[in-house]
């Protein structure tokens, strides 16, 4: 008993695990009962010690983590049970960001991905709530998609810079025109997130020469399928 709990001490997966751990807990310390100068302040110096020791992959997922702090210190801070829910995403999304980073998820690509459609989500929301206005948010898109597909393919920066750009720019136009919707943040950030997954996927998969008819067909009726179930949301009381 006593050497299996060496072991495990001696686990270098282990003091990853516990800082991505604290990390949460600084989250949700951080955002209840507000966000003040001296808590935003103490939780910035805990947030750049966690994620720079060790400096393993810290400038592949920097974009990554800038935008995950945007969303923490920038985000409303909503009251009661929804806001519980909001802050455990927030925490669930550093636990990922840390795990990607230092290698502690094993389906690292499958855990990234995640990461980054519920940053575009969050992104889009500030946008879609009037917290950050077009000019931002293709900044913040076109820093996090040349991120993405610098991580999930290898590719010529200039043709990813061009695609990261054409992306962000269609996002945006597609935003800006959802903004108009009488429909709630939370429906328009679900169909452009579900919009970034089908242009990403099919971009991958182009990438790495995988491309298909049958690849396309799902990813079409992924999306006319999703995006029902979008349709049906305020149906189900999320107005």
């Amino acid at each position: 008993m006593a050497e299996k709990l060496k072991l495990v001490l001696k686990n270098p997966v282990l003091p990853l695990t516990l800082r991505a751990g604290f990390l949460v807990l600084a989250v949700f310390w951080l955002r209840y009962e507000g966000i003040t100068f001296f808590k935003a302040l103490i939780f910035l110096l805990i947030f750049l010690f966690l994620y720079f020791k060790p400096k393993t992959n810290s400038g592949k997922y920097l974009i990554s983590a800038i935008v995950w702090l945007m969303l923490v210190l920038w985000g409303p801070n909503i009251s009661g049970l929804m806001g519980f829910y909001v802050n455990v995403v927030l925490g669930a999304l550093a636990f990922i960001m840390l795990g990607v980073k230092n290698l502690i998820i094993l389906r690292w690509q499958s855990a990234y991905y995640l990461l980054h459609l519920v940053l575009v989500v969050g992104a889009t929301s500030l946008f879609l709530l009037g917290s950050i206005s077009e000019v931002p948010l293709f900044i913040i898109l076109f820093f996090m998609f040349k991120e993405f597909y610098k991580v999930m393919v290898k590719k010529d920066p200039n043709i990813i810079n061009l695609v990261a750009s054409v992306e962000a720019m269609l996002l945006i136009q597609a935003a800006w025109v959802s903004s108009f919707f009488p429909t709630s943040f939370l429906v328009s950030a679900s169909f452009l997130v579900l919009a970034t997954f089908v242009l990403h996927d099919t971009l991958v998969n182009y990438f790495k020469e995988t491309f298909s008819k049958e690849l396309l067909v799902r990813d079409l009726g992924l999306f006319v399928g999703l995006s029902v179930l979008i349709l049906l949301m305020p149906v189900w009381g999320f107005q």
